[in-house]
């Protein structure tokens, strides 16, 4: 079931740690054919507004970061470094007028074949293990800044329940590459429980910055 607009118009932090396990969902049309990319969401971020120094919108609305003013469950992409693109999920109460969560690492589930091709990359772990890698494998990009990921009439680019059953735990812990806010414990990993092993571990498919 793909998740609502509700399920955004909260705190965000708090869904950003409610997005650890959901399926992030993209179809493509990739040499004539119609093909469906999936991934669990690993890892998260979240920014918020005026009350967090490390957000894009602390300093107030710009043409960058617009779409963190939007509606709550529309896609924030931005460009960063001169060579990728990070994709975030607008994500606030709705009384406040700004945030969003980074989406920073996923597991790939469906259409691996094509993701390893947009990649350039034949190791499944290096495919979607950082925010630059998941948009290249997923082809998001500048054209998909403010797209509304729950709106009824888009059926090709959401995020939904995940029905893949996993033992998992979620940690908490400081947000990276910032220079402000770092004490702000924002990051969501998900640590999976290994088959046979009594501790949980962190994901192969958290970022390499993790």
């Amino acid at each position: 079931m793909r998740l609502s607009r509700d399920f955004f118009e909260r705190e965000t932090h708090k869904v950003a740690q409610s997005l650890i396990g959901k399926l992030l969902v993209k179809h493509v049309t990739f040499f004539g054919q119609y093909i469906r990319l999936s991934g669990i969401i690993t890892e998260t971020e979240a920014y918020g507004f005026i009350d967090d120094q490390a957000s894009h919108a602390y300093k107030g609305m710009t043409t960058r970061n617009m779409a963190m003013f939007g509606n709550a469950g529309t896609a924030y992409i931005y460009f960063i470094y001169g060579n990728h693109y990070c994709m975030n999920i607008v994500a606030k109460e709705r009384n406040s007028l700004a945030g969003a969560v980074l989406i920073r690492s996923l597991e790939p589930i469906e259409g691996i074949g094509v993701m390893k091709i947009l990649r350039r990359s034949m190791h499944l772990f290096n495919l979607t293990s950082g925010p630059g890698k998941l948009t290249q494998a997923f082809k998001i990009g500048n054209r998909h800044n403010r797209f509304d990921l729950v709106e009824n009439t888009n059926k090709y680019f959401y995020v939904e329940e995940n029905g893949i059953e996993k033992d998992f735990i979620i940690v908490q812990s400081r947000r990276i590459g910032i220079t402000s806010e770092t004490e702000r414990k924002w990051r969501f990993t998900m640590h999976v429980k290994e088959p046979g092993v009594s501790r949980y571990s962190p994901s192969k498919y958290l970022s390499k910055s993790s």
